[in-house]
């Protein structure tokens, strides 16, 4: 029965992918392709964690998270943070992420991604093995892939094309890690 579920979730793909960053005394990056856009006014996104994961504990404590946005040059960095537990070692040690102070949450940012926009969670939608975690856009710092808020398509922003080592980008290239 769950290869079912698996297999009508296949059709959703590709997804954008992007680094949830928890956690602060000792911060933790998750890779994750359900986040979503909630609202305008005001400005709301959602990220859906599963129960069992790390970053769910670590978003229920702080009530904050990141969400920033790699490009195909981090890689091998998004898989890492997919495959390992931050639960059971350091991610951090593993990873080739800057972590850097955000604006306006206690969580911080990675350096090298094109966004990460800082967040707080407003609400929490319990919704079967996962928590869809809703939180407030509080600030956005970007890079050179966003001019006046807009994605520069140019940039190869990371999209997992299927679940496992199969990832693409805005482009018809096919990446693995």
């Amino acid at each position: 029965m769950r290869s079912e579920v698996v297999n009508m979730l296949e059709y959703l793909y590709p997804l954008r992918t992007y680094l949830i960053v928890s956690g602060v005394e000792k911060p933790n990056v998750m890779t994750a392709d359900w986040v979503v856009p909630l609202s305008f006014s005001p400005q709301l996104l959602g990220v859906a964690i599963g129960h069992s994961r790390y970053t769910h504990s670590l978003i229920k404590e702080c009530g904050e998270f990141v969400v920033a946005v790699p490009t195909i040059e981090l890689l091998k960095d998004v898989w890492k943070a997919g495959t390992l537990s931050g639960a059971k070692e350091n991610k951090m040690e593993k990873l080739s992420l800057t972590l850097v102070e955000s604006k306006k949450v206690k969580v911080p940012s990675i350096k090298e991604c094109q966004a990460n926009l800082e967040c707080r969670v407003v609400k929490e939608v319990e919704t079967g093995d996962h928590t869809l975690f809703v939180g407030e856009i509080l600030h956005v710092t970007h890079g050179d892939a966003f001019k006046d808020g807009k994605p520069d398509i140019n940039y190869k922003f990371v999209m997992h094309a299927s679940f496992g080592k199969n990832f693409t980008t805005n482009s018809s290239e096919r990446f693995e890690p």
